[in-house]
């Protein structure tokens, strides 16, 4: 088993025990302290990522939700999108995301690996949405392959809005007290499942658009990409295929 691999195992292993032991705290901990408010936050925060991406529902499209965790934000794409596909690497997450979802009968459900979109068919949605989800990815190249394959899945002209942790000392600085705290409070938030890895620009962009910035071409469609920073701590990636 390859190191790809064995990250891959680890994150779904940790994200299992989260489901488990407290899911709400681990998918949106702002939000976790009322289950009422918890799932009004997930509808509120949907609106406003999608609109902040430039996206505009449409009950004729598909969206793939990567990360869909317990369907706080899946509930939502639900109503406002025609299919959702809702993917996650954990097992645990997926089985209280059909519980809780059960009657909407447009969502599917994939299990992921933890770094690629397997499962899902090429040039297969319109839309690829991410919230809080590829920061907690182990690696940089397992955040990248999330890019290439988004880039596959996506059909000519679909667009894409996943959200990474900014790459500045600020953000840095920030998340790190954010996990120092936690971890005082017995969270888990030291393991390399929850802090991630944060991507060069260059290797984002290479992989987002599938061009590197010397103009070789990776394998895959391509596509545009914007960089839309929202608060101190995040950055939303843009990423529009090409129609051609």
């Amino acid at each position: 088993m390859g190191e790809g691999s064995d990250g891959d195992a680890r994150s779904r292993a940790f994200w299992d025990r989260a489901a488990r032991e407290d899911a709400t705290w681990h998918i949106a901990n702002a939000a976790a302290t009322d289950k009422n408010d918890f799932l009004a936050a997930g509808r509120r925060e949907t609106d406003l990522f999608l609109a902040h991406a430039g996206l505009v529902p449409d009950r004729a499209q598909t969206v793939l939700e990567i990360g869909c965790g317990i369907g706080r934000m899946t509930a939502r794409l639900a109503e406002i999108y025609g299919t959702v596909v809702a993917l996650d690497v954990s097992q645990e997450m997926l089985a209280r995301a059909r519980a809780a979802l059960g009657r909407r009968d447009n969502v599917t459900y994939v299990l992921g690996s933890g770094s690629d979109l397997a499962g899902v068919e090429d040039a297969s949605v319109d839309v690829v949405f991410s919230y809080i989800v590829l920061q907690h990815v182990p690696t940089v190249a397992g955040q990248l392959r999330y890019f290439r394959e988004t880039r596959r899945v996506l059909r000519r002209g679909g667009t894409a809005a996943i959200q990474i942790r900014a790459n500045t000392p600020t953000a840095w600085g920030l998340d790190w007290g954010g996990h120092v705290v936690h971890r005082m409070r017995g969270h888990r938030t030291l393991s390399k499942a929850w802090r991630g890895a944060r991507i060069p620009r260059g290797d984002l962009l290479a992989a987002a658009s599938g061009v590197s910035a010397n103009g070789r071409t990776e394998s895959g469609p391509r596509a545009t990409v914007e960089l839309r920073p929202f608060g101190r701590r995040h950055t939303w990636v843009v990423l529009r295929r090409e129609s051609l």
